[in-house]
């Protein structure tokens, strides 16, 4: 068995920044635009001096903690001036404050239940701690005050975005751009629902006849996509087994509660790659990362040919990683073939073993089922959705569940990364990321305040794609249930994730290898669905 102490646990989760955690290149919003409604603002008569423009400026300049107080101070004056309330709520976000954000919303729907604006910035705060439920109810309660108020709108196509409803997410941000053409965050989430031609003409709408150097470079990047069509399948849709083979070390210790007895698995699995008939890689099948991205050494052998800078941010104290998408003519896995890959090179030369890390999203097209226990990949064809167009425009379809898969769970899908809810310790329910890639089960810092006990200690570490991460504590165990099942997990690593955008969510922490290898896990990434089943395991011998 592996020692309990001095290890280093490795999470390859790679957040190629998603906006809901954390979005490609998310765009801010031009400029901290004033509610719709100037009936609050009013009361004040604000003039530079004024208290209001005071916080408004101390907001602008990004002093959060001097805007809080100021807003703070407004709102307890006179709980109806608008602006303050959304001021408040907003720097209380932005320092991570999202339990005081969300009391403070609260406060301020029921100060001001017919606005629309401070029904907004609720949705928005609950979309932060990540009551989705919650978030849905404020943004439809801001668009009943307000059916042109753009932010309302935005929101709820956040809500369908997630929940894989592209099709109406797509529909509900157009009418939010049209509603508010100057607001860039709700212009990206179009136009990234958008086909790439028509992605293409909306940014070159976008940017007029003086595009920034940024808007160009981004420009001629989809104008290779619409040339090239990016992941081409060149094989048939059919029922695939690929071998997957064991990764790494073994792992013991796990303990599955409904099977009475420990299990020992291996640090993972990997699948052969073969890029442009010229070099082969076992690269990690890791649920929490996106396509394929693979170190500078293998990237040199297989010929990429680098296309554009890129970034990617992950689980670790480094922050950003700076990589480059390449161009890969061929890239055969088992029996399937593509054509027009585009990968991520890594700047990081310990990128999991000088290889790789491969995301199943790359099977998208396919139904993908991980068979651990057989060390098997196994793909079949998606289920047709009655309701999709003609073109099968991957785009713009609504999720659709067919008969046969009425038992799968529903995950909230942010970019490639799949989130389920779990209830720990019959205590709490989080939001929690199935990650392959990652060693152990682990939660946040705060989220575990909520479930269990944490002790610090300096000898444990865990390493992402963004380097180490040093400020690990050690959780008492917690027994995780994901939909009707219990899973037992010992040795928890407490810390915190770096994800800190305002407007992303809050993650409670990532159900790792050592739990998911105890099930055969099926995952439709069309759909956003996910059905998890517990293999019969026998006692492994002491």
């Amino acid at each position: 068995m592996l020692a309990m102490r001095s290890r280093t646990w490795a999470i390859f989760l790679c957040f190629f920044g998603l906006n809901s955690f954390a979005q490609s290149n998310q765009a801010l919003p031009k400029a901290e635009k004033p509610p719709a409604s100037a009936d609050a603002s009013s009361k004040l008569a604000p003039t530079a001096e004024s208290p209001l423009m005071i916080a408004r400026a101390l907001l602008k300049e990004k002093k959060y903690n001097e805007a809080i107080e100021a807003f703070g101070a407004l709102v307890n004056g006179d709980p109806t001036i608008e602006e303050a309330q959304i001021g408040l709520v907003k720097s209380l976000m932005r320092t991570s404050r999202i339990d005081d954000a969300r009391a403070a919303a609260k406060k301020a729907t029921a100060a001001l239940p017919g606005s629309a604006p401070v029904h907004a910035i609720a949705g928005d705060a609950a979309f932060r701690v990540g009551s989705f439920g919650e978030a849905e109810a404020e943004y439809k309660a801001a668009i009943k005050a307000d059916s042109n108020f753009a932010r309302g709108w935005f929101g709820l196509g956040r809500i369908f975005e997630i929940i894989s409803m592209r099709k109406r997410a797509r529909d509900v941000y157009r009418k939010a751009h049209e509603l508010d053409p100057e607001d860039e965050q709700i212009f990206e989430h179009w136009v990234d629902l958008l086909p790439y031609d028509q992605r293409l003409q909306a940014l070159k709408k976008d940017a007029g006849e003086h595009p920034t150097e940024r808007q160009s470079e981004r420009m001629k990047l989809l104008a290779q996509f619409v040339e090239r069509k990016p992941w081409t399948l060149a094989s048939p849709i059919k029922p695939i087994q690929i071998k997957m083979d064991p990764y790494g070390r073994h792992l013991a210790g796990t303990y599955d509660i409904n099977r009475n007895g420990p299990v020992t698995i291996s640090q993972g699995f990997g699948l052969q790659i073969n890029f442009n008939d010229r070099a082969n890689a076992v690269l990690l099948v890791d649920t929490g990362a996106s396509g394929i991205t693979i170190g500078r050494k293998l990237a040199e052998k297989a010929g990429v040919v680098k296309i554009a800078d890129s970034y990617m941010f992950g689980i670790g104290d480094q922050g950003l990683v700076h990589t480059y998408r390449g161009w890969v003519d061929k890239i055969r896995i088992g029996e399937v073939e593509f054509h027009n890959c585009i990968v991520e090179v890594s700047s990081r030369n310990d990128i999991v073993d000088d290889a790789g890390l491969i995301g199943p999203d790359v099977f998208d097209q396919f139904l993908i089922t991980l068979d651990f226990k057989e060390h098997k990949l196994l793909l079949a064809p998606l289920p047709r959705n009655p309701a999709a167009p003609a073109s099968e425009d991957e785009f713009a379809q609504d999720r659709y569940i067919a008969p046969e898969m009425q038992g799968y769970v529903k995950y909230y899908r942010f970019g490639h990364d799949l989130v389920v809810s779990a209830l720990v310790n019959d205590k709490a329910t989080g939001n929690f990321i199935l990650d392959t890639g990652a060693g152990l089960n682990s939660i946040t810092t705060r989220f575990a305040g909520q479930v269990t006990k944490a002790d610090a200690d300096e000898e444990y570490t865990m390493k992402g794609v963004s380097g180490r991460v040093n400020k690990v504590l050690t959780g008492q165990k917690a027994i995780f249930q994901i939909a009707n099942m219990r899973l037992e997990s010992h040795d928890l690593p407490v810390f915190d994730t770096n994800i800190s955008d305002a407007e992303g969510t809050e993650i409670s922490g990532f159900i790792g290898i050592r739990t998911l290898v105890q099930m055969k896990m099926t995952i439709d990434y069309r759909d956003g669905l996910v059905n998890l089943q517990v293999y019969e395991f026998h006692k492994a011998q002491e």
